[in-house]
């Protein structure tokens, strides 16, 4: 399982148009990507966050609140996939990360990269410059997991917390879970093993 933290007005864009990357941050751990946990509760931490932002952004409006999405998906393929829901993360090419400990520099190397990023603003001029995971060939991993950094300037990971970031076409295995729990996927009918959403208290 994997959850996603955001606000009811995320979802119903990801519900209507699919996860799209050039709507994802592009100054994080592992650059622009859709950013999913093993873990529940911290996925509610990030809708919190997520939903705190929205708030300062729009002081005064309202319908609006924080959510988790939820994502059943495969870590091995079936033998013959009949469609996009038998494919499974084991397909994806990946970078994993275990250690977040202030000399394992393969990962921090990776972060100080990707956190260099700068997010575009055209109303400052300000042009959007994205580094990618330099990859060859193409630049980016389908899917990179590993621990989050808390302050990524001074090499600290925060306790009992992980990430799982698609990047490129691995975002495909989401979208086809996001369209079966929908009902517009390959089993024709709304399934909500695949994907779900819920509302954070």
């Amino acid at each position: 399982m994997l959850w996603h933290g955001c606000t009811a007005f995320d979802k119903t864009a990801i519900e209507t148009n699919g996860i799209n990357l050039a709507y994802c941050a592009v100054d994080t751990d592992f650059g622009r990507g859709f950013y999913t946990t093993t873990l529940e509760r911290q996925a509610r931490h990030w809708a919190w966050d997520r939903y705190f932002k929205w708030q300062k952004d729009h002081p005064g409006d309202s319908g609006n609140q924080p959510v988790v999405l939820r994502f059943r998906v495969r870590r091995y393929s079936l033998p013959t996939p009949k469609n996009d829901l038998d494919r499974s993360l084991a397909e994806l090419e990946s970078l994993a990360f275990v250690l977040g400990d202030y000399n394992y520099e393969d990962f921090w190397s990776l972060v100080q990269h990707c956190r260099q990023s700068i997010p575009g603003d055209k109303t400052k001029g300000i042009k959007e410059v994205v580094y990618d995971h330099m990859k060859s060939p193409g630049g980016w991993y389908q899917l990179v997991s590993g621990p989050v950094a808390a302050f990524w300037q001074q090499r600290v990971v925060m306790d009992d917390a992980d990430q799982f970031s698609f990047h490129a076409d691995g975002i495909d295995l989401l979208n086809a879970r996001l369209a079966a729990g929908k009902g517009k996927g390959a089993m024709g009918t709304g399934d909500s093993d695949y994907y779900k959403w819920e509302p954070v208290n």
